[in-house]
């Protein structure tokens, strides 16, 4: 059997896993621990305009607005392809640094459909790393024909992810050890 590298934080409306990401990544980080990846950040909107959603640099903290600012009287949240490619490119970086953990904002609707950062997260999977993601619970299924049957699914609960990722970490440390003795 394979070592489920992959850690899949399954949330729903009720429990939006972004804060918690964002707290043990920053646990993570005080305790040395290289981490790497994005994190997201949503801020509602109102009747008028759409949110802001941001995406953010684990390693740099650049901050990239996802949405597309389509202007007053306009309906509807579309993410900007530009943002996204973006994004991708430095979660691409991260993976070329190989952080102890990855972080990913997301495995969301336009992943589902083959789009988005399918291909960073598929890259991100391949490498072997230590993988956080966030699924949405109505997307587990296109999440299963994605990634397959390998990952364990955590609850949005900062101490589960924490002692997930240092399990890991751990594991990473200890083959870095191996190879140097």
């Amino acid at each position: 059997m394979t070592e489920n590298r992959i850690g899949v934080v399954v949330y729903d409306r009720e429990s939006r896993p972004d804060a918690v990401l964002r707290q043990v990544a920053q646990h993570l980080k005080s305790l040395n621990l290289r981490v790497g990846g994005l994190l997201q950040e949503g801020l509602s909107g109102d009747a008028v305009g759409c949110g802001t959603l941001l995406l953010e640099d684990i390693g740099t903290g650049r901050r990239i607005q996802a949405f597309e600012m389509r202007g007053s009287g306009t309906r509807g949240c579309r993410l900007n392809s530009s943002s996204l490619a973006e994004a991708g490119g430095w979660l691409r970086a991260a993976i070329e640094g190989k952080p102890d953990i990855l972080f990913v904002n997301r495995f969301g609707r336009q992943e589902a459909a083959g789009r988005g950062l399918r291909d960073e997260i598929a890259a991100a999977i391949a490498t072997g790393l230590p993988v956080v993601i966030a699924v949405g619970k109505d997307l587990m299924p296109e999440w299963h024909a994605f990634a397959g049957p390998e990952f364990v699914r955590l609850p949005v609960d900062p101490e589960r992810i924490a002692t997930w990722c240092l399990a890991h970490a751990e594991r990473v440390f200890s083959a870095s050890e191996d190879v140097s003795s």
